[in-house]
């Protein structure tokens, strides 16, 4: 396999070997998307093209018979969706899960079906209503942050790990105890959250990245008793 190679536009080629005709069903799938709240949804009567069928009622069947694989991200709400004039639509991770397991079931189509997978998620990806959703919505929880940080910052006077006072050569840090990458729905729980010292802070930090560690409440107590600091908000 070749090496991924970008340009200086930042471009990707992929080469595929699904045709032209299933590429331009693609291409009329981005019409029919369905965005709502952040996320995407596609009409089930809309399938035909991902799934690389001649017609929407052979899609059909073909999610009936994965019912169990896409089950969970199947939504059927004809008031939900009724003015877009669709009855029940799926979220685009389902159809991921579908696609990988149709080419490992049938190995000759296998290069089809993921090159639909990578399309498929291509679409979704570049989609500019998800992005504007998107930038949206990290605003949002940014300013949520901003003011539990602020909020905590005024609150603690003492260093939860070292229990020294702040000095006004002190800067103060909250640190996420589950990292914010390991675990994004805990970014703004404050007992997730620790007013540290900035030197404390950058340390463990530092710590974590020279051992390949995570950012997580077992590496935090390994760090504070390596240290002599208190576990009593850990």
């Amino acid at each position: 396999m070749k090496k991924i190679e970008i340009s200086d536009k930042g471009k990707i080629t992929l080469e595929t070997t699904l045709t032209q005709g299933q590429i331009s069903k693609f291409n009329g799938l981005i019409q029919k998307m369905i965005i709502e709240d952040g996320a995407a949804y596609i009409p089930i009567d809309e399938l035909h093209g991902v799934l690389l069928t001649n017609s929407r009622d052979r899609a059909k069947v073909i999610i009936n018979n994965y019912r169990d694989t896409v089950k969970a991200y199947l939504v059927t709400d004809p008031i939900r969706f009724q003015k877009y004039g669709v009855i029940a639509a799926i979220r685009p991770v389902g159809l991921y899960n579908l696609l990988e397991t149709l080419a490992e079931a049938n190995p000759k189509r296998a290069s089809d079906y993921r090159g639909s997978l990578a399309l498929l998620a291509y679409i979704v990806a570049k989609h500019p209503q998800l992005a504007l959703s998107s930038s949206i919505e990290a605003k949002y929880k940014e300013a949520v942050q901003n003011s539990v940080v602020a909020k905590l910052k005024r609150t603690h006077n003492i260093c939860q790990l070292s229990t020294e006072t702040f000095t006004n050569d002190d800067e103060k840090h909250v640190h996420h105890i589950e990292g914010q990458s390991e675990d994004p729905s805990l970014a703004n729980d404050e007992k997730n959250l620790i007013v540290i010292k900035g030197r404390i802070h950058i340390d463990y930090h530092n710590w974590i990245n020279m051992q390949q560690l995570a950012t997580n409440r077992y590496t935090l107590k390994q760090y504070a008793v390596k240290n002599n600091y208190s576990l009593a908000a850990i």
